[in-house]
């Protein structure tokens, strides 16, 4: 700096100078770095501000620039648009899947208690038959046993007779006896069948 240079150019070199040292360009630094007054400062930093911000600045895009942009744009946002519907159309369809699979398990579901429902009934049926069947098998143990002290009460004579109404007592006894043990099976069986049956529903809740 030099003696001959005016106000403004001081001010304008101390501008530069801030900039090159890494200090912000304020009228208040340019004025305390070239002793200039505040208004020649103000107008210094103002004037370097505004062609740094000028330099800085980035122009606007050519006409060809701008316009092979808006075709990639246009390309990008169509290709978009397809993903999203293609997108879209299978998570239609995996959705209805999940519906339809939804619903068959349903009927599954409904179908196993209508089975259990009607497993149940058979099951009480054979039980109240096998203590019908008991019942009938004491009672004719029972009378069995009435007929046969009532014939030894009678005598020798009776013996004969007595031994052929024992042994149809025990006839029907044993007939008895077996539709019981018949009708016994057929509640074991229907007492598998629903523990087979409830073992597959807990699997399909699962």
């Amino acid at each position: 700096m030099t003696e001959q240079q005016t106000p403004e150019q001081r001010a304008a070199e101390a501008a530069e100078a801030l900039a090159a040292g890494g200090t912000a360009v304020t009228a208040r630094a340019v004025r305390e770095r070239s002793g200039v007054r505040m208004t020649v400062a103000a107008e210094a930093a103002r004037s370097w501000n505004e062609r740094e911000a000028q330099t800085e600045a980035v122009p606007e895009p050519p006409a060809a620039v701008e316009a092979r942009f808006i075709a990639l744009w246009r390309e990008a946002v169509t290709f978009s648009r397809g993903e999203f519907v293609e997108a879209r159309t299978g998570w239609h369809a995996t959705v209805e899947q999940a519906r339809a699979e939804r619903d068959a398990a349903v009927e599954d579901v409904e179908r196993a208690e209508t089975e259990r429902d009607a497993l149940a009934e058979r099951l009480e049926d054979a039980g109240r038959l096998h203590a019908s069947a008991y019942e009938a098998l004491t009672a004719a143990r029972d009378e069995a046993r009435a007929e046969t002290l009532a014939a030894r009460e009678q005598g020798v004579a009776a013996e004969t007779r007595s031994r052929e109404v024992l042994a149809g007592q025990r006839s029907r006894a044993d007939k008895a006896e077996a539709r019981a043990e018949a009708v016994a099976g057929e509640r074991d069986r229907l007492l598998a069948e629903r523990d087979e049956l409830r073992d597959m529903n807990r699997k399909q809740e699962d």
